[in-house]
């Protein structure tokens, strides 16, 4: 049977969550900052099945089960993986593409990181027009501060500007080796039909620029403003949809705000760029736009995936309120928690922000959102007549519309009561109304379904057969055992080596691509080394390799991870736009100091403060891509043993307590890995030196041997002496013993 296709599997596994997957077979109570239940895979009383929404995988710490939303599905539903896959889109709608990989889908893979490229040229190219050039900082620069950019916020929303010209950027990516099929499809040329001859031109010419990012990062399509007074052209010009931009799943700012939605665990949802921008220059980072479209489900999916808390802003317009309630019951159906704030009269995000202090907007936030049904009520109700009865009525079964989409019976009720109240309307008239529309809901649900196992039967008569579960060997199809390193000469205890192993394998599970230490190469200069390239090598200077199956299979993973060039490529990129952030961060803090001012002494040591502010703000983001990168790649591999190890591993039952870093230490295991890798590699040769000392006292004591027992000591005696050293480096803390 045909593979799903690699960009498909991709779109799955990034839009599929852990909590909303588990959630349709299991009742979830947050706990901390994971979410808890009853494990779904054997009888329990008291919840042991922990769901981490941040890793996206889950765990039960009683029979061991869980995973990625992949590995569950398999699990639960005893599928292999590519069914789990499509099990998932249909789950959230995604069309599968199924097809073996051809040296065209190689080709139409290159496609996409050619336009990727181009983006990224195009934003570099908008940057420098608006800073390095007259027309740049006279018009579009002069603009954004009268909109009261800060020179920060320029920065970190990477805004440009498109010279009035009709051919500028063409000109330079051209010169920059860029082909024109590129610039056509990523929207960045326009192509017009004079006289039978095909010219381009620049699309966003005249106009400033706000490039949308990817949730990695990544620009993948540009909207413009025009700065012409000539009103027969559109004031907002956006990039088309393409194979890299698909307007309906993205959210401008959402890579700036991402983080801050996360730690405040709420989203708050605008309509502009300057709204977006002018939140967060206010202090409010948590602050997505919709770019002037309706909310789609696409980009509902995507906030939960950060937060079920959305706060919806308006201004006081009633015809834009009246439109933008329409997305309410999208948000409801997805299971989110929604409030709205309405902002005085006369005001958007973007003048409230510009004209309050970040104290100020955070508490008009705290005190004037509202819920979300009884603001709809009121809405809804203020134009209806008295004596209209079915006008009301409308108004009644279209709020009750939205409370079906609440799940939460308890919620229900309560929305109930307050409709109750607003309108004036006994409750349970208000109930067998709702359960009408209820009924109406699942009937449809049903037919839908119908339709859907309809469609899948039809595809099984065409030619589907079933898939064979995955096994443990590498993707390629190869046997693990002829890359490895030799195995040691003498009888090993394979089982009493697991847990020396397992501890090594928990570190490159989780940090196998993080850089943490420095290397000498052959020429003397020092090179940074991952926690793969250090135990790698350890190992292979030893001559073993893991000797349990599965972490031989994700040792492997790693090393193709490694070596395939996807992951410097994309390294390479995340590090580009790090720098750019951490420019933008510095310039927020000096900016500080500029306001207060102080003694030159004063803003020297600042100035030292930031530098290494800065510093720690880069290193962290570098190293975050880099255990992302490892943990979502092996959490999500096709391969059923590397997809195990990886969940089994990245779990933990406990937390350090906050007692143990009371006084600021830092005790996490990253930050230990200096001592922590080197340990368990120190670990697990002792436990093969003994096995070898063992296997050699046997030998001594075989009067077979009797000719070779002056060896076979000399032998013994030279392990017992690497064991003593061993010891040592245990006990102190030195890095590695000499390699016998």
């Amino acid at each position: 049977m045909a593979r799903i296709d690699q960009e498909t599997v991709n779109r799955i596994l990034d839009t599929a969550d852990i909590v909303d997957v588990v959630s349709d077979f299991v009742k979830l109570r947050r706990s901390g900052a994971n979410y808890k239940g009853l494990c779904p895979f054997h009888n329990e009383r008291t919840p042991s099945f922990s769901v981490n929404k941040a890793r996206n995988i889950c765990k039960c710490f009683s029979c061991g089960k869980g995973g990625s939303p992949v590995n569950f599905i398999m699990e639960h539903e005893q599928l292999g993986y590519q069914d789990a896959l499509r099990y998932l889109a249909r789950k959230y709608n995604i069309e599968i593409v199924e097809k073996e990989q051809t040296a065209e889908e190689v080709q139409a893979q290159n496609r996409r990181e050619a336009m990727l490229a181009v983006n990224e040229f195009a934003l570099k190219h908008f940057e420098h027009n608006l800073l390095e050039t007259d027309q740049g900082r006279d018009i579009a620069l002069a603009y954004f501060r009268h909109r009261g950019m800060s020179d920060a916020m320029i920065k970190r929303f990477h805004l440009g500007y498109a010279l009035d010209k009709g051919s500028d950027l063409l000109d330079a990516a051209r010169e920059a080796g860029f082909s024109d099929n590129y610039l056509v499809d990523t929207g960045l040329a326009g192509v017009s039909e004079r006289e039978g001859q095909r010219r381009l031109y620049d699309r966003f010419r005249g106009r400033v620029i706000f490039p949308v990012h990817s949730l990695s990062g990544r620009v993948i399509a540009f909207g413009g403003r025009t700065m012409r007074s000539d009103k027969t052209l559109a004031k907002y010009v956006n990039s088309p949809e393409s194979e890299i931009y698909k307007k309906s799943n993205e959210l401008y700012g959402l890579y700036q705000a991402k983080n801050a939605i996360a730690r405040r665990d709420k989203c708050i949802l605008v309509e502009g760029y300057f709204d977006v921008i002018s939140m967060h220059q206010a202090g409010v980072e948590n602050v997505v736009a919709s770019s002037g479209t309706s909310l789609t489900e696409g980009q509902i999916r995507v906030i939960r995936r950060f937060s079920n808390n959305v706060t919806l802003i308006y201004d006081a317009d009633p015809a834009g309120i009246k439109a933008s309630l329409r997305g309410i019951d999208m948000l409801l159906a997805e299971k989110l928690d929604v409030k709205v704030l309405l902002l005085p009269p006369g005001d958007d995000p973007d003048s409230f922000a510009q004209n309050h202090s970040a104290g100020e907007v955070e508490a008009y936030l705290a005190e004037n959102e509202r819920d979300i049904i009884a603001f709809k009520t009121e809405v809804l109700m203020r134009d209806v007549p008295a004596n209209d009865p079915t006008a009301r009525a409308r108004v009644v079964n279209d709020v009750l519309r939205s409370i079906a989409h609440v799940d939460d019976v308890v919620k229900r009720q309560e929305y109930i009561s307050q409709t109750s109240r607003m309108l004036s309307i006994p409750e349970e008239v208000l109930v067998r109304q709702l359960n009408v529309i209820i009924a109406g809901k699942y009937e449809e649900d049903a037919r839908n379904a119908a339709r859907e196992q309809a469609r899948a039967s039809a595809a099984s008569l065409i030619g589907d057969k079933p898939e064979e579960t995955p096994g443990t060997a590498p993707a390629d199809g190869s046997d693990s055992s002829q890359t490895a390193a030799d195995t040691p000469l003498l009888n090993l205890d394979n089982n009493r080596l697991r847990p020396y192993e397992q501890m090594l394998m928990r570190y490159l599970v989780r940090y196998g691509l993080l850089h943490f230490v420095e290397l000498t190469d052959e020429s003397g200069a020092k090179v940074p080394a991952t926690v793969f390239d250090v135990i790698s090598s350890e190992m292979a200077l030893d001559g073993v390799t893991f000797s349990y199956p599965p972490y031989a299979d994700t040792f492997e993973a790693i090393r193709s991870m490694r070596d395939n060039g996807f992951w410097r490529a994309e390294r390479d990129a995340r590090l580009q736009q790090i720098e750019s952030e951490a420019a933008a961060y510095g310039e927020e803090l000096r900016e500080v100091i500029r306001r207060e001012g102080g003694s030159i002494d004063k803003i020297a040591h600042e100035e030292t403060e930031i530098a290494r502010k800065v510093d720690e703000f880069r290193h962290r983001a570098v190293e975050e891509f880099d255990i992302q990168y490892t943990q979502t790649h092996l959490v999500n591999s096709p391969v059923d043993s590397v997809r195990n190890t990886a969940a089994e591993l990245l779990v933990d039952k406990y937390t350090l307590s906050k007692f143990y870093t009371r006084n600021g230490d830092d005790l996490s295991e990253q930050s230990q890995l200096g001592t922590l890798v080197p340990a368990a590699i120190c670990e697990l040769r002792n436990a093969l030196v003994s096995d070898i000392i063992k296997e050699l006292t046997t030998r001594l004591a075989d009067p077979a041997n009797a000719s070779d027992a002056p060896a076979i000591l000399q032998q013994i005696s030279e392990y017992k002496e690497y064991q003593r050293q061993l010891a040592t480096a245990l006990g102190s803390r030195i890095i590695l013993p000499k390699n016998r």
